[in-house]
C-alpha cells in the first residue's frame, strides 16, 4: 500500500465499509479509476465497491446487494436504490454515491453494446476491464493493492494505457467500440500514451464505433470537451479515423485551406487552436468545434481568393443537425446553433456602430452574448485583445452604466393600442410593436405619447 493514501472525504466511508466487512465476513475491494486515481495523486471520484460472499455463487451474486443493506442498516442510512437484474446496488454516504457491485463477466453479442453478465471470480472480473490501469483492485480486508495483469502499476508509473489482455486486443475493442473512444480521452485527461498495440488496434477497429449508441459517444464527447487541451483528444481521433465515422462535419476540414490574410491553417487545424483558446465551458467549446464546419460547403474561389460567404449561417444549420444526431437536449442545442450563427457579428463591429446598432446586436445575440464575444476572441487568436472587441464591449458597458442598452419594458400593449386606435386585433399590432421597437434602439428615450404618434404615421402611410 505504499505511496497510497486515502482522501480525507472518503476515509470516513471507507472506514465503515472496511469494518461492516470483517463483522460481516465479506471481501470488498475498491475497484476501477478509483485505484488509478490513488496511484497518481489524482482526485478520484465514483467509489465502486467490488463485494464476494463467502458462499455459494447465488449468495455471491446478491452479495452486494446484501452489503449495502446491511450497511444501510448499521449506519442509519436512507434504503440502497437496488438493481436485482444486474446484481448491483448505490447507497449514499457521508453525502458521497457509492455503488456495491458483484464480480462479473460479460458476453456481447453482435447486434448489442448491452452485455449479458455472469458472476465470475475476481481474477476474472479485472481481466474482463477494458486497460490495465483501470484493472487494479484495493482489497479493504487488508488493505492489499491487487494487478492481476501484472501491467497496471507498471503502466500507471510509466504513463501507459494498455488493453488487459494483449491476446484479443481487437476483440476488447470489437466488444465494445466505446473503448476506442475512452481509451482517446483517458489519453487526454491523464496525459499518458497508448501503447503502440492498443493505438494500432484502435485504428483497425474505430469502424466498429458506428454501432454505439449516439447517447454513449456523446457523454464521451462532454467529458473531452471539458478538458484543459481538448484539441489533443481530436488530433488522435483524426489519426485512427475515428472523427470521420462520429464527426465527418469536422474532419472533412483537414487540408480546407484559408485565405492566408486571416489564417495560415488549414480550417481543422484553426478549429482547433479555437477550442482550445475558449474557456472551459462545454457549449462554448462546443460551438468552438463546430464553429466553422459550413466552410465545407461555403467555399468558393474567386481568382486567387478563397471565400466563405454565409458559412456562419451554413456552420449554424450543420451544428445543429450533428447536435440533435448525439441526442443534445433542446436547450443545449438552441444556445449553441445561437453562438456559432452569431460568432462573426463583433467581428463586423466599426466606430460607425450608433447606440441603436449596439443595442440590436446585444438584442440579436439574447442570452449568449457572453459566449458569443467569448468565441469570436477565441477566433481572432491566442489572447487576442482586437481593437474591434474591445471597443465593442466599452460600448456595451458604457451603455449599461446609463441604464441604456435595454429598452424599457413596452410603451404600449396590443390592448392600449386597440383601444387608443379603435381596431380590432390583428397583424397590426405586431407591425406597430414592430416599428416603436425599432425606434427605441435608437431612442430609448421614446415617450408613450410620441410612440402613439409613431403608429398613427404608419397608418398614414
Amino acid at each position: 500500500m505504499e505511496d497510497i493514501v486515502i482522501p480525507q472525504r472518503y476515509k470516513s466511508i471507507i472506514d465503515k465499509i472496511s469494518i461492516t466487512a470483517v463483522e460481516n465476513s465479506f471481501d470488498v475491494y475498491i475497484v476501477g479509476g478509483f485505484v488509478r486515481d490513488l496511484f497518481i495523486k489524482r482526485e478520484p471520484k465514483d467509489l465502486d465497491i467490488m463485494v464476494c460472499g463467502r458462499g455459494s455463487n447465488l449468495s455471491m451474486q446478491s452479495a452486494g446487494i446484501n452489503f449495502s443493506k446491511i450497511l444501510a442498516k448499521k449506519y442509519k442510512l436512507d434504503k440502497p436504490v437496488i438493481f436485482e437484474r444486474f446484481g448491483t446496488s448505490k447507497l449514499f454516504m457521508d453525502s458521497e454515491e457509492v455503488e456495491f457491485v458483484m464480480p462479473r463477466r460479460e458476453y456481447y453479442n453482435a447486434n448489442s453494446r448491452n452485455p449479458d453478465t455472469q458472476i465470475a471470480s475476481v481474477e476474472q472480473d479485472a481481466l474482463r476491464r477494458d486497460f490495465t490501469i483501470n484493472a487494479l483492485f484495493l482489497r479493504l480486508n487488508d488493505m492489499k493493492i491487487l494487478d492481476f495483469t501484472s501491467q497496471g502499476v507498471v503502466d500507471i508509473k510509466n504513463k501507459i494505457i494498455r488493453v488487459t489482455d494483449p491476446s484479443n486486443i481487437e476483440i476488447i475493442f470489437k466488444q465494445d467500440p466505446l473503448r476506442i473512444l475512452r481509451a482517446v480521452r483517458q489519453s487526454v485527461q491523464l496525459d499518458f500514451k497508448i501503447e503502440t498495440e492498443t493505438y494500432n488496434a484502435m485504428k483497425i477497429s474505430s469502424p466498429s464505433i458506428e454501432i454505439v449508441s449516439p447517447e454513449r459517444i456523446r457523454d464521451e464527447i462532454n467529458k473531452i470537451l471539458i478538458e484543459k487541451i481538448p484539441s489533443k483528444a481530436f488530433k488522435i481521433m483524426d489519426e485512427i479515423n475515428l472523427s470521420v465515422k462520429i464527426l465527418p462535419e469536422v474532419a472533412r476540414l483537414k487540408n480546407l485551406e484559408q485565405l492566408e490574410k486571416y489564417h495560415t491553417d488549414d480550417v481543422f487545424v484553426h478549429t482547433l487552436k479555437v477550442l482550445d483558446r475558449t474557456k472551459n465551458d462545454i457549449i462554448l467549446r462546443m460551438a468552438a468545434l463546430l464553429h466553422d464546419t459550413g466552410k465545407y460547403a461555403t467555399c468558393k474561389k474567386n481568382g486567387g481568393r478563397i471565400c466563405f460567404y454565409g458559412h456562419d449561417a451554413e456552420s449554424a444549420k450543420e451544428a445543429e443537425a450533428v447536435l440533435k444526431r448525439l441526442k443534445y437536449s433542446k436547450e443545449f442545442i438552441q444556445k449553441t446553433v445561437s453562438v456559432i450563427k452569431n460568432h462573426m457579428y463583433p467581428k463586423m463591429y466599426s466606430d460607425d456602430w450608433t447606440d441603436g446598432a449596439v443595442r440590436r446586436f446585444v438584442k440579436r445575440c439574447s442570452g449568449e452574448l457572453d459566449l458569443i464575444m467569448e468565441i469570436s476572441r477565441a477566433d481572432y487568436g491566442k489572447d487576442s485583445n482586437d481593437v474591434k472587441l474591445v471597443k465593442l464591449k466599452k460600448r456595451i458597458e458604457d451603455l449599461k452604466l446609463k441604464n441604456m442598452l435595454y429598452p424599457k419594458p413596452e410603451l404600449l400593449t396590443g390592448r392600449e393600442m386597440m383601444r387608443i386606435f379603435n381596431r380590432l386585433s390583428g397583424k397590426w399590432i405586431r407591425k406597430a410593436k414592430s416599428k416603436i421597437e425599432e425606434m427605441r434602439f435608437e431612442n430609448p428615450g421614446i415617450t408613450k405619447e410620441e410612440a402613439i404618434e409613431i403608429i398613427r404615421e404608419m397608418f398614414r402611410k
